[in-house]
């Protein structure tokens, strides 16, 4: 998992537009299989957004187990707790990511990630 924290905090810490698809793929499979909970206390505002972003993002999929839900809240609650995020209007962003703060989104990497959200997959 140290590994997985590590890719996390590359892919929060970066502009969405430069991220890598294998990087958002790691950490989604490792939250949605390995039930992975990113440690964020030591992120700055500017990734903060971001980790907030990924995390609600991914954790809304059915695949997560309502256990690994509630972890992840916890780590939204921290994040609201740490920083205030204010909402922004950016026209073809996600709304998720607007309600972060951020002007940029990850749609077109989790549109990607399709058919590793189902339970029934197996990480190999």
């Amino acid at each position: 998992m140290k590994r997985t924290q590590e890719v996390f905090d590359r892919l929060v810490s970066s502009d969405f537009s430069l991220v890598s698809f294998e990087d958002v793929k790691t950490v989604a499979l490792a939250m949605w299989h390995e039930n992975f909970v990113p440690t964020v206390n030591h992120l700055s505002e500017f990734s903060a957004k971001a980790a907030g972003y990924i995390v609600d993002k991914l954790m809304r999929f059915n695949c997560v187990s309502q256990e690994l839900k509630a972890r992840l809240r916890n780590v939204l609650t921290t994040l609201k707790a740490k920083f205030s995020f204010t909402p922004v209007k950016v026209k073809n962003c996600d709304k998720l990511a607007q309600n972060w703060g951020l002007a940029e989104d990850l749609k077109q990497q989790v549109r990607e990630l399709l058919e590793y959200q189902t339970r029934h997959y197996k990480h190999t």
